[in-house]
């Protein structure tokens, strides 16, 4: 125990300054200045076989320093061996110490700035979330991650680390309308845009900041007010608005039960048959849709719901046969899994 204390106050007294301005020091310059001592020396003690080439000179340092002791490469005079002894192996186990500490310290940081988000992306294509619920947000995301091969990024300005890790790349923000602090999601970059914050008015004024950042992207925004989805359309016409339905599904339950039923299996990606969405391609010439209606529900088992025309807002549910699709418009289907088709129609 009194040895332990002398220790103790040795180190507190002495080597802890010491450890301190180590510490302070560039270690880079120091092990540089080391090497070249060492490789210095060696020449001078006649060890020409340890310096004979510059890999083989590192590789012996590195084995020494390592603690690793190979033994194919050691110092054959009595001079190189106490060198070795007494000045290489101490210092160059720590510095190896020194460097290994620094640079843990370094991945460390890198990884707590990454798990507190407070790093910066550089994705392409990717779908940003701006706005975090603890009850709807998760879903949102299993739901995505279950088809979407693109990479998901969360940002919120409420969660301090990221909530859903295995899912989803976290960038944590003071403000939504900093485009600096928007900035490290790449969103300038991003694909699709959506915005779901706990109040209208936030999502309304978000929605249209994140317009000027990237206008390209597709903006999906959930209002719970349907008058603040109109008005951002009127001020953005390309957005897309989600607003609660539930009044539209009560009326509809209430005339028709089971109608609540049918709209949380078609939204739902658990199990059953999901709605999905396939652009024509735009190679395709026109043909009507009954060339397609027959080979969806033959060969894939799948039903076509509804079209929509190229750029347009407009929705065709349950079209006839007849109607001319062209190239660009989109199908609407129920089906149990996302399909593709080779050719077309």
């Amino acid at each position: 125990m009194k040895m332990n204390k002398t220790f103790i106050d040795l180190w507190d007294k002495y080597l802890s300054k010491v450890a301190d301005n180590i510490n302070r020091l560039n270690v880079s310059l120091i092990a540089l200045v080391f090497i070249l001592l060492v490789y210095g020396a060696l020449h001078l003690l006649g060890e020409t076989h340890l310096v004979e080439t510059p890999a083989r000179f590192l590789y012996f340092i590195v084995v020494v320093a390592s603690t690793v002791g190979f033994g194919d490469y050691s110092p054959q005079t009595e001079g190189g061996q106490l060198f070795t002894a007494f000045f290489i192996i101490p210092i160059s186990i720590t510095l190896f110490a020194v460097v290994a500490a620094k640079l843990a310290a370094k991945a460390a940081a890198l990884w707590y700035r990454k798990i507190k988000g407070r790093h910066t992306m550089n994705y392409k294509n990717h779908i940003v979330i701006l706005g975090y619920n603890r009850e709807k947000t998760p879903l949102l995301i299993r739901q995505l991650k279950r088809e979407e091969q693109r990479k998901i990024v969360l940002v919120s300005r409420e969660e301090q680390e990221n909530p859903l890790p295995e899912f989803v790349d976290f960038i944590n923000v003071t403000s939504f309308t900093s485009a600096e602090e928007l900035s490290r999601s790449n969103i300038s970059h991003a694909s699709c845009i959506v915005v779901d914050t706990d109040k209208d008015d936030t999502t309304l004024t978000l929605a249209l900041f994140v317009t000027g950042l990237n206008k390209e992207a597709h903006l999906v925004a959930h209002f719970t007010d349907d008058i603040k989805g109109q008005i951002l359309k009127s001020m953005y016409p390309k957005s897309e608005c989600i607003s609660n339905l539930s009044t539209e599904l009560l009326a509809k339950s209430v005339i028709d039960s089971g109608s609540s039923l049918v709209h949380s299996e078609l939204v739902s990606a658990h199990q059953g048959q999901t709605q999905y969405a396939i652009q024509v391609p735009d190679t395709v010439a026109p043909f009507p849709l009954s060339e397609v209606f027959l080979l969806f529900k033959t060969q894939v088992e799948a039903t076509i719901i509804g079209l929509r025309r190229f750029e347009s807002e407009q929705i065709l549910l349950n079209a006839k046969l007849t109607t001319e699709v062209r190239p660009g418009d989109t199908l609407f289907y129920i089906s149990d899994e996302r399909i593709q088709f080779s050719s077309w129609p």
